[in-house]
């Protein structure tokens, strides 16, 4: 009689936490769930419910003793496993996690939360197409579970496929409208297709519900660039700055945007605050650059570039644009070397042989300039800037019809009737040459 009297005291208890719960009196729910522990020592349903909230304070150790003790008291209880598998994957234990899931799978297939889980335990082992398949069935399961959307959703844009993420963000945001993130990753996958227009409403929607988060500034910022509108994106770069004062990717976009003004000693100066903040950083020494190049401070540029180069090696527009120096500066010979380069790194780098050619124009290398100017009609059929400067190189290497099929086709090519297509057509007129 003692023993039922103790099991129905220890319900009372739960009972009585479970009200705590609800109104997220945690101490107090903590508390009742022990008190039930001291009547029935045996109860699973009380060592789960007390573990879930050690587990919602992230006291992780209690938590997994606890849940523990519900799995050795009811073995089959699978929403236990789920339940330590969450914990030790809050905890960075995924392998642990991963098992957890794995077991409350096996024994409740129709366990949604469960392969969700598991999914994103396969997204940290960067098992995507693992991670794909649970997501779908999660949806399979639970068709109004809006962050499987969401994960789904990040598969697809990482995979490029941008039209298939933007689906998946949209039912997202419908089962869950206050999902700034949702909101934010639509907008980028929307910029990708250049969808500009519709990337700043959802930017200007995440910001609505989270104003005090620098991030939708940033990307509405980029996409203020992109639509030329530099006022809108010089506020959003400030707000940037309001919010995170040592933000050097907030002044190297404010930097970015007076350079696209062509307000260049703004730009140099925000660039040079960014630098202050990340010293090693190759783009904002490339951006620096940049700057002073327009300036016509060749010296100041050069320096810039060459330090961009010595903290990434690879990067190729900055031995191209140390090219275009050398060749504003009249040093072809030099201005080869860096077009060059660029060209061992990038060898579809269409501007990089166009500029070369030129190059080799100015010292007269026809035959040279002819070969690049043919890598780059190559590489870019549709392009009227190789026939062009081909056409001038034939023309100078006395090859007059090379030249006027070449200034034929660029005629079919360029846009409008410019000063050098009027120039063209008249000298292809001297020649009696036949234009379309």
């Amino acid at each position: 009689m003692a023993q039922v009297q103790d099991l129905k005291e220890s319900e009372l208890w739960i009972n009585r936490a479970d009200e705590f719960l609800k109104n997220e009196e945690l101490d107090k729910a903590i508390e009742c769930y022990t008190r039930a522990l001291d009547f029935n020592t045996r109860s699973s349903t009380a060592y789960f419910k007390r573990g879930s909230i050690f587990a919602q304070i992230k006291d992780y150790a209690k938590a997994i003793q606890d849940l523990n003790n519900a799995i050795i008291l009811n073995p089959d209880f699978s929403f236990a496993y789920f339940k330590r598998g969450s914990v030790y994957f809050d905890a960075k234990q995924i392998d642990a996690a991963f098992e957890n899931f794995n077991k409350a799978i096996e024994i409740n297939p129709n366990l949604s939360f469960a392969f969700f889980k598991r999914g994103l335990c396969y997204l940290a082992y960067k098992q995507y197409d693992n991670a794909l398949d649970d997501f779908n069935h999660t949806i399979l399961l639970n068709s109004n579970y809006g962050q499987a959307y969401f994960q789904r959703a990040n598969i697809y844009f990482s995979k490029q496929e941008y039209q298939r993420a933007i689906e998946d963000y949209n039912k997202a945001i419908h089962f869950e409208p206050e999902n700034d993130k949702a909101y934010l990753s639509r907008g980028i996958a929307l910029s990708n297709l250049k969808q500009y227009a519709l990337a700043i409403n959802d930017f200007t929607t995440a910001i609505e519900k989270k104003p005090n988060i620098p991030t939708g500034y940033n990307y509405r910022g980029m996409m203020y660039i992109k639509t030329k509108d530099y006022h809108s994106a010089l506020k959003d770069f400030q707000k940037l700055i309001e919010l995170n004062p040592e933000s050097y990717d907030a002044y190297n976009n404010l930097g970015v945007t007076y350079l696209s003004m062509k307000e260049y000693a703004a730009a140099i100066d925000n660039f040079s605050t960014a630098l202050s903040f990340n010293p090693n950083s190759a783009q904002l020494y490339f951006n620096r650059g940049n700057s002073y190049f327009y300036l016509k401070k060749f010296n100041e540029a050069l320096s810039d570039y060459n330090n961009a180069i010595y903290l990434n090696p690879e990067m190729y527009l900055a031995y191209f644009s140390k090219g275009n120096v050398y060749f504003n500066k009249q040093n072809f010979h030099d201005a080869i070397k860096e077009y060059s380069k660029a060209i061992a790194i990038n060898p579809k780098f269409f501007n990089a042989y166009i500029s070369r050619g030129n190059s080799f124009m100015n010292i007269k290398y026809y035959g040279k300039a002819q070969e690049d100017f043919t890598l780059a009609i190559e590489l870019k059929p549709d392009n009227f800037l190789g026939f062009l400067n081909r056409g001038f190189a034939f023309k100078e290497d006395k090859k007059i019809d090379h030249a006027a099929r070449d200034f034929n086709q660029f005629l079919r090519l360029a846009p409008g009737n410019t000063k050098t297509a009027v120039q063209i057509r008249k000298w292809l007129k001297s020649i009696n040459y036949p234009t379309d």
